[in-house]
Formats: structure tokens, C-alpha cells, sequence
């Protein structure tokens, strides 16, 4: 993908996006595990996908046996029932929806860390959890000891680097108590929605999501901005079935994103602040390159990063991907995009008036062409902004 520079009065950045076909996983029923890696207690049973059965200090996983697209943003859809329910709370402790990068091999510990997540020590022995996953986490057993909200409730879980897993697993959102009872003997279905960089999670016919946030899939994915998909689930004193009655995923079309421009990840996630969401670097990086130069923006920096141009040459913009949320309580395109802007023009309030909010922006002083995100003008419209745009830069 290439981008070029249209004059306004601050120089603004051209971005078109680039099309993929989506990738699809479809299961109308589980009669083989065909497709799948079984890990742990794993198993078809019948028709169903029964990641524990209904006995105690169970866990297992199942992961399709191919990566799939996440980083322009996917759509699952997963029907499940929790029968023979007994034991500590009568029925525990619950299943999960899991992205990650460790591998088709991957699970986590019994009990409470739900399949995904770090064990509780004190009962089961400090057992590992998947690094670099994320996790929408239905929960069916309150830990007090976690500080658990109850026992019917649903939370977005992250982990990164094994030396930093830690048990409980941290929430990046939680909702306290689901409008349905997951415990209730019936069939539920769960849609799970990613637009960049927004999840959101629908439990059966509510027309209202019942977990919303921005969420750094960056974490899970690969150079290409894929990730395994799957499901985790662990019993500990209390005990159900976790079944999977069907189960769809369907990666979007990159451009159909309005935040991410490519699929590819080069920016590892090293040096993040601690305080963000998204993945904002420390700083910003500048790299020369044989063909001009290599550029990670912090979305928190206003005019953050610049390169030599003394005589206002052309710029040429390549590659330029990644997700910036400048106004992080707005979900969505009210406050967050990719390079090419949220597409609504920023106005007086913005760095870059006549350009997209959100947009990549350049501008040349003192010998130098500068780049920003087009945030809110000031250096405390900036502060609080989360994520980075990476690029390469080539000067005609």
C-alpha cells in the first residue's frame, strides 16, 4: 500500500485501504474433531465440543488447527450449554473464548485461572497459563479471593509475556452480572464482534452489547495479524459440563477496517507504557533505511516524530498501519482509527482542520518534515491518547 501527499494547509496524508479474502471457520455441530487440536480434557462427546466434563479439577482446550485473521477485525458466533452442574457453588468454574500466540498446544490452569489464565497457587500448584492471549471469559463461580463481581458474570482477560503472568488474570473490562444466567440449564449463544480496536460481546437476543472496550490485540498476533482461536475451560471443587454446541468465525476484510490499513505487525510490543490499553511506545523511533526511513509514532505525541528535509522535498508514505484512540471514552470512530483518519473531518479543535480525525498528518519546519496523529490541538489534547502508527517514509 502506498500513500501520497495531498497539500493542505498542513500536509495531510492520503491512505486507501487494501482488500484480503476472509478466512471462515463454520462447525454446525461437533460430530468429529476434525479441524481441531484437542488439548487436556478436551473431547467430542455425541455431537458437542466438551471442553470439561462434569468432574472435578478438569481443564482442557481446543483450538482450530489453523491461525486466523484478527487484525482488520472478526466476527464470531458460538451456541453452548453448562449441564450436571455440582460440587462447590453448585457448578464452576466457567469457559472462555480465547485468542493467542503460544501455540495449538496451549492451555492454562485448573479452577479459577479458567483454562487460560495462571493457576491459583494454593490449590493448584501454580499451573501456567498461555502468554500472549487474550480471553472473553464467562465466569460461573465467585472467587472471592479474586475479588470475583459474582457468580454469572462475564470479563475480558489479558497476558503477555510469561515473566509477567500473574494470578489472578488481569481484566481489562468486566461486566458485574449478565441479563442471562449461565447456569440455567439452557442453551445460550454468544456474538463477539472486534472493529478495531473495539470488542464487543452480545449474549442470545439482546439487541445491546453486554461488554464493550478497546482492547490491544497486538498481544496475540503474529507478522501477519494472525492468532489461534479457540476455547478454554477448567473445573476446580465445583464442576459442569463446558459444551460447544456450534461454533462460526469469520476474519474481516482489511479494508473494511476503518482502523487498521495492513495486516502486518512489525512493532513488537517491548516497550509499552504501563497505564495504556493499547500498546503506546515510550518513545518515538526513528530508523534510517536504505530507501529513506522507518517511523513507530506514539499516538501521544504531538508532532512526536520528524526526519531531515531542509529543502521541503516530496514525501512518500508506505505501510503506514496501526491504531490510535485520541479520545479512548468514545468506542469506535467517535475516537479511535487507523492512519487514513476516522473519515469526518476534525475541525477548529484539531492539529489538521480540513483533515480526517485521527488521521497520520505531516508538516515541514525548521528544516525538518514532522508527523502526528490529527488530534485535539495542545499538548493536553494529547496526554491521554493510546496506541502508535508505524510507517516508512521515502523523500523524492
Amino acid at each position: 500500500m502506498r500513500a501520497v501527499l495531498c497539500r493542505f494547509a498542513q500536509i495531510a496524508l492520503c491512505l486507501s485501504g487494501i482488500g484480503t479474502a476472509p478466512a471462515a471457520i463454520r462447525f454446525e455441530g461437533f460430530a468429529s474433531a476434525e479441524g481441531l487440536d484437542l488439548v487436556g480434557d478436551a473431547a467430542v462427546a455425541g455431537k458437542v465440543l466438551r471442553l470439561t466434563p462434569a468432574k472435578r479439577d478438569r481443564v482442557g482446550a481446543a483450538w482450530f488447527h489453523q491461525k486466523q485473521p484478527l487484525a482488520a477485525g472478526f466476527e464470531t458466533t458460538f451456541r453452548f450449554l453448562l449441564p450436571r452442574q455440582g460440587g462447590l457453588g453448585h457448578g464452576a468454574d466457567g469457559f472462555a473464548f480465547v485468542m493467542q500466540n503460544s501455540g495449538p498446544e496451549a492451555r492454562g490452569g485448573r479452577g479459577s485461572a479458567g483454562g487460560f489464565a495462571v493457576s491459583d497457587a494454593a490449590n493448584h500448584h501454580d499451573e501456567a497459563g498461555i502468554p500472549w492471549s487474550i480471553a472473553v471469559f464467562f465466569d460461573t463461580y465467585k472467587n472471592d479471593e479474586e475479588d470475583d463481581p459474582s457468580a454469572n458474570y462475564l470479563a475480558i482477560c489479558t497476558a503477555g509475556r510469561p515473566s509477567e503472568m500473574r494470578w489472578p488474570a488481569s481484566r481489562v473490562a468486566f461486566t458485574p452480572d449478565l441479563p442471562i444466567r449461565l447456569k440455567d440449564g439452557n442453551v445460550h449463544t454468544a456474538r463477539i464482534l472486534f472493529h478495531p480496536p473495539v470488542l464487543t460481546v452480545f449474549v442470545d437476543d439482546s439487541p445491546s452489547a453486554v461488554l464493550e472496550s478497546i482492547v490491544d490485540l497486538s498481544i496475540v498476533m503474529d507478522w501477519e495479524g494472525e492468532s489461534w482461536v479457540g476455547f478454554t475451560a477448567s473445573t476446580g471443587g465445583g464442576f459442569e459440563n463446558h459444551d460447544i454446541l456450534n461454533w462460526s468465525f469469520t476474519g474481516a476484510d482489511v479494508s473494511s477496517s476503518m482502523s487498521v490499513v495492513s495486516s502486518q505487525i512489525s512493532y513488537l510490543t517491548a516497550a509499552c507504557l504501563p497505564d495504556r490499553i493499547l500498546c503506546t511506545p515510550e518513545g518515538a523511533i526513528v530508523e534510517r533505511r536504505s530507501a529513506g526511513y522507518h517511523v513507530v509514532l506514539p499516538g501521544n505525541l504531538e508532532w512526536g516524530a520528524s526526519i531531515p528535509n531542509p529543502t521541503e522535498r516530496s514525501v512518500v508514505v508506505t505501510n503506514a498501519r496501526g491504531t490510535v484512540c485520541w479520545d479512548v471514552g468514545a468506542l469506535g470512530s467517535n475516537g479511535c482509527s487507523g492512519p487514513a483518519g476516522s473519515g469526518l473531518r476534525g475541525g477548529q479543535a484539531f492539529l489538521a482542520t480540513d483533515a480526517a480525525a485521527g488521521a497520520l498528518i505531516m508538516r515541514n519546519s525548521e528544516g525538518r518534515a514532522w508527523f502526528s496523529v490529527n488530534g485535539r490541538s495542545g499538548g493536553g489534547g494529547f496526554r491521554d491518547n493510546q496506541g502508535f502508527y508505524e510507517f516508512d517514509l521515502e523523500i523524492k
